[in-house]
Parts: structure tokens; C-alpha cells; sequence
């Protein structure tokens, strides 16, 4: 089967990890895939794509000579958009399938939507109605959906806002968690957890030798991710754990970014940044939040974190907020904790409660662990994608 995957990104997060993943899986198990891939916006993971398949990136460079942007207007020569970088993927592969990773790519889809032999198409959703709404738009998400044979989403919460939104029938959405990329270790084997060496994990790893209570998050410095929300989080912490040493870590802040920079200012007038390590994105989170006692998730909006899925492998229990999305569906289950919406009091007090009972804390990670390996190994998850690509063959085109 020849498909043609389409990510919107290549950065570290979670739907291109998984995409990447999957194909990983693909690869190795030889399921007769023939693979290409377009990232249409350039990033990190590019190479690793690159690694497994043709790949092709957009990336727009500041300046562009004159006779490039001359033979981008005439059709000639590099892509003068990412929507003409996809065109021209599928004329050259003639892909059986094209499976569209997320759902913000119907901006890109308006030639592939006016051609009645275009490829069959599988739309995988891992987004919620804000995400949606602030990376797309109504006209567009629709466009998606009316060329896909197949949707996939990643939480039921995410298949029931398809459908109160946007009109989705149920019956054309079919439920597939999201997953970490191995499967149930056998017995007595530990949980794979890929060797981290970093200078900047030294002070984390130091805070774990002597004794500090270490809880942690891992995603982008976003407001949808909440991080706007995590230095006030840690002043209520410095005022519930009183005088209990504890370090707040967030995996993800790229040391450039705005509102990383801003963090920072207000940790330092508050006098709490020595109760906080902000690491950059690094290759594996695994290895990082694996080091947690607790991880945590500020999210607004968040359909099923992956990262709460690597902690939950490790046996990390996650707190987050009610309402924040999929993941409270999970811990719900006596994986973790979920709070009250936006309040940080209560998110600060039960960290202290999991930091004063570390028996419960084991349960709940224990629990989780035994959760994901029941629910989210890759060789449970992936075969059900893999079905799913070949039913959206087998179902041809959808005219929508």
C-alpha cells in the first residue's frame, strides 16, 4: 500500500511523536507499507522522518532570491506554498491513501478537494474545538472531513466535539487512543527507559540525591498547556508546602521563547527560581519524567497527552484539572488526581498530599503503569491504525 503521510509539524509534540512512531512500527513490522512523508512546517524530527522514508519539508527561508520566488509564481521549481508542496507530493508518489495526521490541514486541502480521482484520504484527530479554532477554521475543517473515508480520534471526548461541532456523524469516527512506542515488558523486566545523560539534568538529578520532592511537566510553554499558570503554581506550592523542600520542573521551555523569558522575570520577583528548573525540549521525555514523583498537567485543553502516557509506562502518576481534556478519564480510574478546574490551591495541595504518602503515590503509579500496558502499547494500538488505513482503501474516496 502506497500512503502518503502528512504532518502539519516536526516538532517534538505529541502528534507528530506518534505519527513517527507509527510509521516506525510500520517499518519494522513489514506490513507492506510504502511509505512517503510531508512535513508541512519544518522541524527537529525532520531527520528521523528522513530516516524511515522520502520525506519533504516546507520551511519558507527569510530570503528567497528572485529567481526562485519568479519560478515558485510560473509553477516551476521549489513549492511556493505548503498546500503546493502536498500537490505535488501526491502527483509524484500516487499514494493509495494519504493519512492527514491532524485535523488543521483542510487550509492545505483545496486542490486535493476539487479532484474527484484524488487518493482515498484517513483523517487522524487529536484536537479539541479551541485548538481547532485558533489553528483552523470552521470552512477548513470541514473541507477535511468531507475528503476523509476514515476518522480516527485520539480520545472519546475528541469523537463527541467532532460531532457536536461539526456535525460528524459517530458512526464515521472510530476511537483509537494514543500510545507509547513499545509494549509490556515481559516479566521481571523493567519499563523501557531510554539512558539520559544531559548537564541539564544535573540539577534535577541532584535535587533526587538529597531527598527533594520532585514533581514536573513536559510540553510547550503555551497557554493551552497552562504554563502561563506555572509560577503561580509554585507560589502557592512554596506556601502549602512550608518550608518542605520540593523542585517544580517543565520539560519543553525553549530558553528564546516569550513567555519562557517572562517565567523567568516572574520566578525572580517572586524569589522562587531556585524552586524551578526550566529545561529546553530534549530527543526523549521518557527519560526525564520518569525521574518525577508526581507529573503534572496544567492544560486548559488537552484531548489525550502523550506525556501523561510516558509517565504513567514509569509509574508517575499524573494530576491535572477537571475539564482539561481525555486524561481525566484516566486518572479518574485511580491513576492519579484530578482537581477543580484552574485552581491552583487545590492543584498545590494535592501534590503536598502525594508528597506526604508515598504509599498512595506508589498505588497510583502503579495502577496507571498497569493501565497503559493494558490500553497503550504500540502493539495493541498500532495494528488497530493499520486496520484502519485499509478499511479507508478499501472505502475509496469520500465525496462528502
Amino acid at each position: 500500500m502506497r500512503v502518503l503521510f502528512v504532518s502539519h509539524m516536526a516538532t517534538r509534540s505529541g502528534a507528530p511523536l506518534l505519527l513517527l512512531w507509527l510509521l516506525r512500527w510500520l517499518m519494522a513490522q513489514k506490513r507492506g507499507i510504502e511509505p512517503a512523508v510531508v512535513l508541512l512546517s519544518d522541524g527537529p524530527l525532520r531527520p528521523d522522518f528522513e530516516a524511515l522514508a522520502p520525506t519533504e519539508a516546507w520551511s519558507r527561508p527569510l530570503f528567497q532570491p528572485l529567481r526562485e520566488r519568479v519560478a515558485a509564481r510560473l509553477g516551476r521549481g521549489r513549492a511556493g506554498s505548503p498546500a503546493e508542496l502536498l500537490e505535488a507530493a501526491v502527483q509524484r508518489h500516487r499514494p493509495e491513501l494519504i493519512y492527514l495526521n491532524t485535523l488543521v490541514l483542510g487550509q492545505h486541502l483545496r486542490g486535493l478537494a476539487a479532484d474527484p480521482a484524488r487518493p482515498a484520504c484517513l483523517s487522524h484527530v487529536h484536537e479539541l474545538e479551541t485548538t481547532l479554532a485558533t489553528m483552523s477554521s470552521p470552512e477548513a475543517v470541514a473541507r477535511q472531513l468531507s475528503v476523509s473515508s476514515v476518522v480516527v480520534a485520539c480520545a472519546e471526548g475528541v469523537k463527541q466535539s467532532l460531532h457536536i461541532h461539526h456535525g460528524l456523524p459517530l458512526q464515521r469516527c472510530t476511537v483509537i487512543p494514543g500510545f507509547v512506542p513499545f509494549s509490556a515488558p515481559g516479566p521481571g523486566q523493567p519499563a523501557p527507559e531510554p539512558p539520559q545523560a544531559e548537564p541539564a539534568l544535573e540539577p534535577l538529578d541532584a535535587a533526587l540525591a538529597a531527598g527533594t520532592f520532585v514533581f514536573g511537566f513536559a510540553g510547550q510553554a503555551i497557554t493551552r498547556k497552562g504554563f502561563d499558570l506555572f509560577p503561580l503554581l509554585v507560589k502557592e506550592c512554596e506556601r502549602v508546602f512550608a518550608g518542605q523542600p520540593f523542585l517544580a520542573v517543565w520539560l519543553g521551555a525553549s530558553p528564546g521563547q516569550e513567555q519562557v523569558m517572562m517565567a523567568r522575570r516572574d520566578l525572580e520577583l517572586l524569589g522562587l527560581q531556585h524552586r524551578v528548573l526550566l529545561l529546553p525540549p530534549m530527543p526523549s521525555a521518557i527519560g526525564v519524567i520518569g525521574r518525577f514523583a508526581v507529573h503534572g498537567l496544567l492544560s486548559r485543553e488537552d484531548p489525550y497527552p502523550l506525556v501523561a502516557l510516558e509517565a504513567a509506562a514509569s509509574a508517575v502518576p499524573t494530576i491535572c484539572f477537571e475539564g482539561g481534556g481525555g486524561i481525566v478519564d484516566f486518572v479518574a480510574d485511580g491513576c492519579g488526581l484530578a482537581v477543580p478546574y484552574l485552581d491552583l490551591a487545590a492543584f498545590a495541595a494535592g501534590l503536598h498530599r502525594l508528597s506526604t504518602d508515598p504509599d498512595s503515590r506508589r498505588r497510583l503509579g502503579e495502577r496507571s503503569r498497569a493501565r497503559v500496558w493494558r490500553e497503550s502499547g504500540i502493539d495493541d494500538v498500532a495494528p488497530r491504525l493499520l486496520a484502519s488505513m485499509e478499511r479507508a482503501v478499501a472505502a475509496g474516496p469520500h465525496h462528502g
